[in-house]
């Protein structure tokens, strides 16, 4: 009978977030999620590319179109130039940035209608039309 208390104490049933890091060659992607979200509750997202030499072009960061049907999303800041739906993913093209650092962050809640899930989905960036680096972030929506 103390469990339910004692596990909701230490914080095992959210919110909680997680930061992952991938790195390739020079570029380096961290992402910054809600790993343990409630329906209803914002979701933090954070996503941040590096590259030692910067950005010649604009940059490409595509989602999984599954992860659309878990958030409401409400605002990417910045703004993407473009969002190009490609089959089972949403590529958002961002203009190139000033320096080494692309930021960028979501505005989003977990849909309403989200009643408990553990799933898997990823996120890649491409640079000049090739997926160069990719992540796998889980989310447990409870219920």
């Amino acid at each position: 009978m103390l469990l339910v208390p004692a596990t909701s104490f230490l914080g095992i049933y959210g919110p909680s977030e997680r930061t992952l890091s991938t790195p390739f060659d020079d570029y380096e992607l961290s992402m910054t999620y809600g790993s343990v979200v409630r329906s209803g509750q914002a979701v933090t997202m954070e996503i941040r590319l590096t590259h030692d030499g910067g950005f010649d072009g604009p940059v490409r960061l595509a989602f999984e179109q599954e992860v659309f049907d878990r958030l409401d999303f409400q605002n990417w800041y910045p703004n993407p130039s473009a969002e190009i739906g490609e089959g089972s993913h949403v590529v958002y093209e961002f203009d190139p940035p000033t320096g080494t650092t692309l930021g960028i962050s979501l505005d989003a809640r977990v849909a309403p209608t989200q009643w408990g899930s553990w799933d898997t989905h990823a996120v890649w960036v491409e640079i000049d039309g090739q997926q160069i680096l990719r992540t796998d972030y889980t989310m447990w929506v409870m219920p």
